[in-house]
């Protein structure tokens, strides 16, 4: 924990500190989102329901009639418990994303920002847990319209975690050779989804692109905040050239695991004042500040005074 504190010092990686500029207005362009034609979306954290195509082919759910990836019918079951829209989630980790998403929304009002990527100093850090669960605070705890990225070109996995097919997705509007509607996924009626797309093993030349700044303003002007989940910066250059796209970063580092070296190698490639702030994943409950206050508040029952 010192050690992390020593780096959001020397860093100045607090969201008070932020001096991101503003995104410019966009230009009309010929992006958009395919519209879901094969049902209504699902309330996320809601099982499918009985005799649903989810059941009739485990892990996916009904293909669009135009081709597009299928309507959402529910997570990996295997990773529910990780997630603040579970029943079970615990108090603590609903609250503290509720907490980072209000930092979002208070920058958000000072400096006009609309996008952001949520990266990592390494892999393993548990970013995309952090962008999934930010992505649905967001849209389900303050009634914002979201579009989640996956935006890690070379090893995609949010549609494993949501259950969806990666047919197509942000790779093949990169390569395409001319402007055509993005295919998503409708996870509710705040939260869209937009998936990697078949793996690119170089997407340099489609991430440092005009198109992709295009896709992410043209989103920032239909949805409330887009959150990209991007390859880890210490490792590849990708997360750098999609930072230049969007108006700030998180970084996500893991207790006991993220060096400081590499946190601050990460930030100097980001920018200092390109950062938002640093998430630390993965802290045991006890060493949190406020769990026993957490579960006496959340455990209650106000009619015994």
């Amino acid at each position: 924990m010192g050690r992390i504190d020593e780096a959001l010092r020397r860093s100045n990686l607090d969201a008070g500190q932020v001096t991101g500029a503003v995104s410019p207005t966009p230009a009309p362009a010929p992006w958009g989102f395919e519209q879901q034609e094969d049902g209504d979306s699902a309330d996320p954290g809601t099982p499918p329901a009985s005799g649903s195509a989810a059941e009739e082919t485990p892990g996916r759910g009904a293909a669009g009639r135009d081709g597009s990836p299928e309507r959402w019918t529910g997570f990996d079951p295997g990773i529910t418990q990780r997630l603040v829209v579970s029943e079970g989630a615990s108090s603590l980790l609903v609250e503290q994303f509720r907490t980072l998403a209000g930092t979002l929304h208070r920058a958000q009002l000072e400096k006009h920002f609309k996008s952001v990527i949520v990266t990592s100093a390494s892999p393993g850090d548990g970013k995309s847990y952090v962008a999934v669960n930010l992505a649905l605070t967001l849209s389900a705890s303050y009634k914002r319209r979201v579009l989640l990225v996956d935006a890690d070109l070379r090893r995609p996995s949010l549609h494993a975690l949501f259950q969806v097919r990666n047919s197509r997705g942000l790779s093949e509007a990169l390569a395409a050779t001319s402007d055509e509607k993005l295919t998503t996924v409708q996870i509710s009626d705040a939260l869209t989804l937009l998936p990697a797309g078949q793996p690119d093993a170089n997407p340099l030349g489609g991430l440092s692109s005009t198109r992709m700044k295009r896709i992410v303003e043209d989103a920032a002007a239909q949805f409330d905040w887009v959150i990209v989940d991007s390859p880890p910066v210490g490792v590849l250059a990708d997360a750098h050239l999609v930072a230049e796209t969007v108006d700030a970063a998180i970084l996500v580092v893991r207790a006991g695991v993220t060096r400081f070296e590499d946190l601050a190698a990460a930030a100097e490639v980001l920018g200092q004042d390109h950062v938002l702030g640093v998430v630390l994943n993965a802290v045991e409950p006890g060493e949190i500040r406020g769990q026993g206050y957490y579960q006496h508040y959340y455990g209650h029952d106000p009619t015994k005074g």
